[in-house]
């Protein structure tokens, strides 16, 4: 057994504090040394990373990993828990996709979000109550000293050998609530195959479930959902009825973990089974022991939430790989109320130059979005969009509509049709021009959160038909991101 409280303290104010002066420059970035990919002993490609916060409020980060993998390129956006301010959240992500001997990672690219302050004012103790076992697992406690209530956390931390090498991420069992004054213990554990060359664990964090969004084919249009869990779903296919979706699973860590599932509402009379056909762990085996293959339906909780989503849990074993079949999806039978609107302004990240943005309100039975702003002068509002939030039309385009003060100008609509080549599926910032006096900006798409299987019609073709009279206003603005009727 081995007691870490000056190792490991002083190594956490080295690797999470004192960081060079040209990474400080950065609000929110990875430093060089904290970004690495390899593959691991499962043969699977992983990257690991600790990302630093040095804004003085909290952050919700997404992250760009590019791996040149041959003679492809592997692309993918990743949406991590906050992380509070002058801390470090690490992170671990597999891209089975990798198959290539020598894959390049490429360097990292980071955007946030603000964030509440979730977990401010958590921390771990450092006392002789920090401990790193035998089997290189480590023990301790935590204690919330703020005044809010932490809900859904985990305790994460990057495991490094005595070279300051990283060689994983840990995290600890999942807490449900944690009051203020409280104190917790906590456990981590390393994976068998790296227990000899663990050294210490450094840069604790507290932070939630990363959300991870999946768009697959669904008949002739698209179905959206998201997912959190700590295992890895792709891949996925419904059958011809479309009451079946069949994805990929890996579940890399020794330990079971919880998936959870967040599906577009069709009926209230919807009831998911979920089927496991692959490969597990045993009970208290390691990773270097043989698998036992297996099929069965697994227990399961569903609800539904205040939008109309449906919540779908359920267990994936320890070193889980195969297929997932949730069944008992149906077509719209109306029995699902539309809700008018929907307060996003809190959820959405944006911009604004000229003005400041007082409301975001989406319109499901419109499919738009719905900006309340207060501006002074001319200026852009940027969005950031994706195939969750608001699906572009069938030609890739969105439209936008300026709704003017009375009386500010002779005309009190302008429109836009807003065009960009990056992939909606992996999120993209749409640009919108507006003149002083604008109040409402209203950007229509194909649907709009919460996805119910229709579209107003009539709604969308007035729109699209009003453009042609409303575009006869700012010849001169010219942007990459849209271009005018």
């Amino acid at each position: 057994m081995k007691v870490i409280i000056g190792l490991i303290f002083s190594v956490i104010l080295f690797t999470c504090i004192f960081l060079n002066s040209a990474e400080a420059e950065n609000g929110v970035y990875i430093p060089d040394h904290e970004y690495v990919g390899f593959f691991d002993h499962d043969g699977i490609y992983t990257v690991i990373a600790g990302i630093k916060n040095q804004e003085n409020f909290a952050v919700v980060p997404t992250l760009t990993v590019e791996v040149s993998d041959g003679n492809k390129i592997i692309l993918s956006d990743y949406e991590f828990s906050s992380i509070m301010p002058q801390q470090m959240l690490p992170m671990k992500i597999k891209l089975p996709e990798v198959t290539s001997k020598n894959p390049i990672l490429e360097p990292p690219i980071i955007t946030y979000t603000k964030s509440e302050n979730k977990f401010s004012g958590g921390y771990v103790i450092y006392d002789d109550t920090l401990v790193i076992h035998d089997d290189a697992s480590l023990t301790g406690k935590i204690r919330n000293s703020g005044e809010k209530i932490f809900e859904d956390f985990r305790v994460y931390a990057l495991i490094k050998d005595k070279n300051d090498n990283i060689l994983d991420v840990a995290f600890s069992d999942k807490f449900d609530i944690m009051k203020p004054g409280d104190v917790f213990d906590f456990k981590l554990m390393a994976t068998s195959y790296i227990a000899n060359d663990v050294d210490y664990y450094s840069c604790f964090s507290f932070g939630d479930d990363a959300i991870m969004p999946l768009t697959i084919k669904k008949g002739d249009g698209k179905f959206t959902f998201r997912y959190t869990a700590n295992a890895w779903f792709k891949d996925g296919v419904f059958n011809s009825d479309e009451t079946v979706l069949t994805l990929y699973s890996l579940n890399s860590w020794q330990m079971p973990v919880v998936g959870s599932f967040e599906f577009p509402t069709n009926s209230i009379n919807e009831k998911y089974d979920v089927v496991l056909d692959g490969e597990k762990s045993e009970i208290g085996a390691s990773s270097k022991d043989p698998k036992i293959k297996f099929s069965e339906q697994i227990e399961t909780l569903q609800s539904i939430d205040e939008m109309g989503n449906w919540h779908l849990y359920f267990e994936v074993p320890a070193g889980f790989q195969g297929n997932v079949t949730i069944s008992g999806f149906m077509k719209n039978d109306g029995t699902v109320a539309v809700p008018e609107e929907i307060d996003l302004t809190n959820l959405v990240y944006y911009e604004i130059t000229g003005g400041e943005v007082k409301q975001i309100l989406a319109k499901p039975n419109e499919a738009s979005l719905h900006v309340l702003v207060d501006t002074q002068n001319d200026g852009f509002l940027m969005i950031k969009v994706n195939e969750f939030l608001l699906r572009p039309f069938e030609n890739d385009e969105y439209v936008a509509v300026t709704h003017m003060k009375l009386g500010t100008l002779d005309e009190d609509k302008v429109a836009y049709i807003i065009t960009d080549k990056f992939s909606y599926d992996k999120g993209k910032t749409i640009t919108i021009p507006f003149t002083a006096g604008t109040e409402k900006i209203e950007v229509l798409g194909s649907y709009v959160v919460p996805e119910f299987s229709h579209i107003v019609m009539i709604i969308l073709i007035i729109g699209i038909i009003g453009m042609i009279y409303f575009s006869k206003k700012t010849n001169s603005i010219t942007n990459l991101f849209y271009k005018k009727l």
